[in-house]
């Protein structure tokens, strides 16, 4: 699959209001930040997936700045893949989430975890 189609369906996906991923279909190795090539086993056979957004906290820490309190941590979803996220209340590892990814004006994506 070329780069540019991997973005085009990532693009495609979110604005359908779910999370892509990556899914390498000849080790099966899924993972999150486009690329071309499975990190694992660097084949080019891959396919976009929507994935369903339920995960674990695999780890979190809060930031502290003048006026606000940020929690921002890595989340482990059910399809095996872990992500990058903020947080919109305090949790604990292992707490079950739902990730939700929005698009932003400027082509990047938030990325946001509730507690379930």
């Amino acid at each position: 699959m070329r780069l540019e189609e991997i973005y085009s369906t990532y693009d495609k996906i979110v604005q359908s209001g779910y999370l892509p991923y990556i899914r390498c279909r000849k080790c099966t190795n899924t993972f999150f930040y486009v690329r071309n090539l499975c990190p694992k086993c660097g084949s080019r056979d891959l396919e976009v997936v929507r994935s369903g957004g339920i995960g674990k906290v695999f780890s979190w820490t809060k930031i502290f700045r003048k006026n606000d309190t940020s929690i921002y941590g890595i989340v482990e979803l059910e399809e095996g893949f872990k992500i990058y996220c903020n947080f919109a209340s305090d949790v604990e590892i292992g707490d079950k989430v739902k990730v939700k990814i929005n698009s932003l004006e400027d082509g990047k994506y938030k990325v946001l975890a509730y507690k379930l």
